[in-house]
């Protein structure tokens, strides 16, 4: 899928804000649906059932913060529809998080000053929505981090979408019903064993299936 309409928008998060500690994550897991560099991260996103492609740019500092935001579709989008799709961006990226008063109070302190001062204006988040959150979840669960990611990977190459735009090509995450429809044998085959589906020797674990069936049904 090629996603050729951009439109943009300003975003201006709290200050103080630091742009590239905030949007990327040295520790973050490998899901191929993301770039970074420093000053700018794409990432795919689905928002009301329309994929996107997302292009995060640093147009400001740390005490004066300014993102510009390019929003690439396969059609053009509704003010509301973009308005939406940036108040949940502002949501999971906590870019209107206040950290004054921790600030105040800690950055005199013998261990967290330091900190304070070198990673001053990171914000806590997460770009994914909760099933797409608790996927990664599930993949990682009883796995090595090279063993989670070839599963993820195997997910996002058979359900998922390869989306181009702004030079690149990432993967955007496939719609919340689409793996409660597959089989369970289609699902092992790609080698994410017990995690295709329940078993009563496993009653602790939320499998694939379960998780797409309960999202499809709103009970998570």
């Amino acid at each position: 899928m090629i996603l050729k309409i951009k439109q943009s928008v300003n975003i201006f998060p709290t200050q103080p804000f630091n742009f590239d500690a905030t949007f990327h994550k040295p520790d973050h897991f490998t899901s191929g649906d993301n770039i970074w560099q420093p000053g700018f991260r794409l990432q795919t996103w689905t928002w009301k059932r329309k994929r996107l492609g997302l292009k995060f740019i640093n147009k400001g500092h740390v005490n004066k913060p300014k993102i510009l935001l390019e929003i690439y579709s396969n059609n053009s989008l509704e003010a509301s529809f973009v308005n939406s799709l940036v108040q949940e961006i502002i949501y999971r990226y906590n870019l209107q998080l206040d950290l004054t008063d921790f600030y105040n109070k800690f950055k005199k302190d013998n261990k967290l000053g330091p900190i304070i001062t070198k990673w001053k204006g990171l914000r806590p988040g997460h770009q994914s929505s909760l099933y797409e959150y608790l996927i990664i979840g599930i993949v990682l669960q009883n796995a090595t981090v090279r063993r989670s990611v070839q599963m993820f990977s195997a997910l996002q190459e058979n359900y998922g979408t390869l989306i181009e735009y702004a030079g690149h090509k990432l993967w955007c995450f496939w719609k919340p019903g689409r793996l409660a429809e597959v089989s369970q044998e289609e699902l092992r085959s790609l080698k994410v064993g017990y995690r295709a589906n329940s078993s009563k020797k496993l009653m602790n674990t939320l499998p694939i299936k379960k998780l797409s069936r309960k999202i499809c049904e709103n009970k998570v």
